[in-house]
């Protein structure tokens, strides 16, 4: 038996299809937005976001990027490039957006720099790091004393940063708008 047929009666193809650009706006104003956003963003529930989002992924309309051992799933435009997603991931999670954000102001950066920036214990401070090694976001110079680190593309980085850097009540209102707009 087909369960989308049944779980569908009674929505028009019209419906159907403005919760799938509703979706897709959402996807195109906040690239790397995780599922838990699209849910309370939306207003839909679990089952018929999973379902759209399944569909727009099967047509290539978005790109799901699933990080290995963790739950996380982020959307994204599907002319995003891979390593741009990479980099707007990161630009999600406060801390890696802080050493990145100090990364761009000062060139580069030593470890305890860093540890005293982002306000947090050396042993996170080096477990973000490796993160962002590990994903060739940054890059390290082993000096004699110390190393340093700074952005491997720091113009690529500061144009995603600048797309992204968007308040939450910015978001919030422009959501609001873009949604009554397409009612």
């Amino acid at each position: 038996m087909n369960y989308n047929n049944i779980l569908n009666v009674g929505k028009s193809e019209k419906e159907k299809n403005d919760r799938k650009k509703l979706l897709l706006k959402i996807i195109n104003f906040s690239p790397g937005i995780r599922y838990r956003e699209l849910l309370r963003i939306t207003s839909l529930n679990n089952g018929t976001l999973s379902h759209h989002l399944a569909i727009l992924e099967k047509c290539s309309t978005i790109k799901v990027i699933r990080l290995k051992n963790s739950n996380i799933t982020r959307y994204y435009p599907a002319s995003t490039p891979t390593e741009e997603t990479i980099i707007l991931g990161y630009l999600k999670i406060k801390t890696t957006k802080e050493i990145i954000t100090k990364l761009l102001e000062q060139k580069c950066c030593t470890f305890n720099e860093l540890v005293i920036h982002i306000n947090k214990a050396p042993s996170t401070t080096s477990w973000n790091l490796k993160r962002l090694l590990d994903a060739e976001v940054i890059i390290r110079r082993r000096g004699v004393e110390f190393s340093e680190y700074s952005l491997k593309n720091p113009v690529q980085v500061e144009n995603l940063l600048k797309k992204t850097n968007v308040t939450l009540l910015d978001r919030s209102i422009d959501n609001y708008t873009s949604l009554i707009e397409d009612l």
